[in-house]
């Protein structure tokens, strides 16, 4: 009898081995969560009697069991989602269901994904939740490259975690303004605190290239131009040489900006300006 138990076992062990050995995609880490310039996708399979295959943009990145949820860490930008609903078939095997698609716009959000089905088929999906997130510190990102962590910043004290938060807001903001397509030059942000200013500067590129949104023009031809004009980059440039500069270096849309105050009052804004009209296309102001 107890080798009769034993064997069962062990031949029940084997088997969800061979199941977890065969699973499309390996299971995320569910407590991972997005650090700065990266937002969560949550898949809930909560009401879903098979497993779920996901692809993000055409890659397959998670195998979600049925009745349970997953989580992706990606940076921000706009994702293609498709779902599939699974079965294991013979030799390990798995057959694939039609796949449907969802586009998801990840900009430091939690967004939830559901689904519907019927007799077990997937039907459709939806945005059951989308909500702004904080940025959570570093985590182990599942569907992206890492965000690379931005050098020590110098100078006067700075709350790091409150100017992360305040530079992804102003980007959200820039982003939504600036016609999709349009080449950028982020050429400078005033203040005090010259480190402080290329730090903004570098977390503002990095959030516009990210957003694959825009193209952003190369820094070198930037640093020459501006070497040119005796401009820094933490220095203030009015709208008429922001616009001439954006001109000599081909581009369509320029940010300008600033860092004001002082201590706990502090202020972050920047301003897109079309170099054509010189009209302004977008303008943030974010506390910090």
């Amino acid at each position: 009898m107890k080798t009769r138990i034993l064997t069962v076992f062990l031949g029940f062990a084997l088997a969800m081995g061979v199941y977890s050995q065969n699973r499309l995609a390996v299971t995320n880490d569910p407590n991972a969560v997005a650090g700065r310039g990266q937002a969560e996708i949550v898949i809930n399979a909560s009401n879903v009697e098979k497993d779920i295959a996901i692809w993000l943009n055409g890659a397959i990145v998670a195998h979600v069991r049925p009745k349970s949820t997953e989580k992706l860490i990606v940076n921000n930008g706009n994702y293609s989602l498709e779902l599939a609903d699974t079965s294991s078939g013979r030799g390990g095997q798995w057959n694939i269901g039609n796949k449907k698609q969802i586009a998801v716009n990840a900009n430091s959000n939690r967004i939830t994904i559901g689904m519907t089905t019927r007799y077990g088929t997937l039907l459709s999906l939806s945005i059951q939740e989308n909500v702004a997130i904080s940025s959570g510190g570093a985590s182990a990102p599942v569907a992206g490259t890492p965000r690379p962590a931005a050098g020590p910043v110098t100078g006067a004290a700075v709350n790091t975690n409150s100017l992360d938060s305040a530079i992804d807001r102003a980007s959200v903001v820039l982003e939504d303004g600036i016609p999709r397509g349009s080449i950028l030059a982020i050429l400078s942000m005033a203040s005090e605190d010259k480190e402080l200013a290329e730090f903004v500067i570098e977390e503002l590129t990095y959030a516009m290239v990210s957003s694959r949104k825009f193209t952003v023009v190369d820094r070198k031809g930037l640093d020459i131009i501006m070497a040119e004009r005796k401009f820094q980059y933490s220095g203030e440039v009015d709208d008429n040489s922001a616009v001439s500069i954006g001109k000599m270096l081909g581009a369509s849309v320029v940010i300008t900006g600033s860092i004001t105050g002082a201590g706990s009052t502090r202020r972050l804004s920047a301003k897109a300006l079309d170099v054509t009209t010189a009209r302004i296309e977008a303008m943030a102001r974010e506390s910090f």
